[in-house]
């Protein structure tokens, strides 16, 4: 018990020397607070430099092309975008099916649907990895193919609106 108080006596002495709030006595004070000083600005100055150096020293990414041939946008030929569009449409069916059967959100549409966005970004996530390609590629092929009006699995487009916000009175 006395070597607690003895290191905590220590370790008083050392943090007095710290308080900004009076003024410095000594040249030990003055020194202990440089130290201070001077260490934490070290240490601020490094996490700052880590934490700017990815953003101000990397090379922006091509951008991708949207004016090419009809045949090959956005870097991937038309049966290759059908086909990613057709894996889209497929999830997204099954998604609604499933929350139809469920009835998640209490039957709330907009919020279903809120939902139902959040599955159909993993599934965006899971097709750029497994075609190589980034998300922005898939959202972009999504687009074209809501745009063509191209048919799902059903034979029928996928819808391309949402249901109108209806906030709820409960939760």
């Amino acid at each position: 018990m006395a070597s607690y108080k003895s290191e905590w006596a220590t370790l008083e002495f050392f943090f007095s020397r710290l308080d900004f709030d009076r003024h410095p006595e000594s040249k030990a004070t003055w020194t202990a607070r440089a130290l201070f000083l001077g260490i934490t600005a070290v240490a601020l100055g490094l996490s700052g430099y880590a934490l700017t150096t990815p953003l101000l020293g990397s090379k922006p990414l091509p951008t991708l092309p949207n004016e090419e041939l009809e045949e090959y946008r956005y870097r991937l030929a038309e049966p290759t975008r059908r086909e990613i569009f057709g894996l889209i449409a497929v999830a997204e069916l099954a998604e609604r099916k499933r929350a139809i059967q469920q009835d998640t959100w209490a039957g709330h549409l907009w919020s279903r649907e809120d939902d139902r966005g959040h599955y159909e970004r993993v599934e965006f996530r899971r097709l750029a990895a497994q075609y190589k390609i980034s998300l922005t590629q898939v959202y972009l092929v999504l687009d074209e193919g809501l745009r063509g009006h191209w048919p799902g699995p059903d034979g029928h487009p996928l819808p391309a609106t949402t249901p109108p916000l209806n906030p709820r009175t409960t939760w």
